[in-house]
């Protein structure tokens, strides 16, 4: 299949489908009818009809032809999708589509090299101007200029933590920590930074940005993280004052004070926060963390082991920021990669990669507290959440 990959032709295309540039289009409706689940497979994205009274998902197939598409973003304003295209061997890639909303169709638009191996997240600026692709096996952060249409065009910026020397130097763990590893790209609440965990060399990397500039990202500065952990993913605080980091090998959760000096982020780890996602000790062997959520409201956070295979609840001190244990559960399934709840949250869903699962959790958001017992859909190895 021929690819769209000029301005001419994107608009061409855009045209001919209902609602496709739709400018001041929330990314996502109020009432979802549609779930889009990225995959582990070269079947590509999956998508389901969402009945949000039920839980359920309905008429599960493939949408949109993709090799391994693990990680999905939406447009803030346009029905775009951005998918990464996780790649076991050579370079990954960053491929874009239209999104029709009506039916959840999805037409290919363009594709282009990520520049490393191994693409594990994109994520985009809240003005729309620039995506940003975190490269795992590459150890890199690549920028991607968007036109004003959400045209994707080749890398304009390129960060390669292997051949730097404003990089240090690897972890203790032999096995998961030969190289630099980047493993997310998430971008500040104020919209001038893009944090990417450096799972190789126990780190955190911030990158002011640019959007829409020449030069989108500056050199970034380094947060280090306690030896041997492995950061992997992170989350704001809806009052920006507080930032959450999962480790994925360690099983733990460290709190950081967000503080910007002078234009520099200067985040601080609070000595006290740290917390293990793991029943016990003894769970270690063969555990990773994977994904932390905040809720909206700030009063509670959530994440994942995989291994251990939980789903914990915590709550939020609202003073503090630390986190107490509330409530331990079993995701449903085997290797959970990613997991969302729809925009009522009144359902949290769990992609279990390892099981060919999606398990449904009713959610309680006044009390934060799941369902033990969830509903399960099979899907071919999900690996992320999106509604649309």
């Amino acid at each position: 299949m021929r690819l769209l990959t000029t301005r001419r032709e994107f608009l061409a295309s855009a045209a001919t489908l209902p609602l496709a540039l739709r400018a001041l289009a929330s990314p996502v409706a109020a009432s979802p009818r549609w779930v889009l689940l990225g995959t582990g497979t070269d079947k590509g994205i999956f998508r389901a009809a969402w009945n949000a009274a039920t839980g359920e998902l309905r008429n599960i197939e493939a949408v949109a032809a993709a090799r391994h598409p693990s990680f999905l973003a939406m447009h803030p304003r346009l029905p775009l999708i951005y998918a990464v295209n996780e790649a076991p061997e050579g370079d990954g890639a960053l491929s874009s589509f239209l999104l029709d909303r009506e039916s959840a169709a999805m037409k290919p638009l363009a594709q282009v090299s990520s520049g490393g191996n191994g693409p594990c997240f994109v994520s985009i600026d809240q003005t729309g101007k620039d995506a940003f692709v975190a490269n795992y096996g590459g150890g890199s952060l690549a920028t991607f200029s968007l036109d004003e249409d959400g045209a994707l065009h080749h890398a304009s910026a390129f960060f390669d933590c292997n051949h730097n020397p404003a990089c240090g130097t690897t972890g203790p763990n032999t096995v998961r920590q030969n190289a630099a590893h980047l493993h997310c790209a998430v971008i500040s609440p104020d919209n001038r930074f893009v944090l990417a965990c450096n799972l190789g060399e126990d780190a955190i990397e911030i990158f002011r940005i640019h959007p829409g500039a020449e030069h989108p990202i500056e050199a970034p500065v380094r947060v280090a993280a306690r030896a041997g952990s492995g950061p992997r993913h992170l989350a704001f605080h809806p009052n920006g004052l507080w930032l959450y980091c999962i480790h994925e090998l360690d099983c733990t959760i460290d709190l950081y004070d967000w503080n910007v000096s002078n234009g520099q982020p200067a985040p601080v780890l609070r000595k006290d926060s740290v917390m293990s996602t793991l029943a016990t000790n003894a769970d270690l062997p063969g555990s990773t963390g994977c994904e932390i959520v905040v809720s909206p409201d700030g009063r509670f956070a959530y994440a994942n082991t995989r291994g251990e295979n939980s789903l914990v609840v915590y709550r939020v001190n609202a003073s503090s920021g630390l986190l107490t244990e509330q409530q331990r559960i079993f995701t449903g399934g085997g290797i959970t990669r990613h997991f969302a709840f729809d925009p009522s949250r009144r359902w949290l869903l769990c992609a279990n990669q390892g099981t060919s699962t999606v398990t449904v959790f009713a959610h309680d958001p006044a009390t934060g507290r799941l369902a033990e017992t969830p509903k399960a859909f099979v899907v071919d190895t999900p690996m992320f959440v999106q509604f649309v």
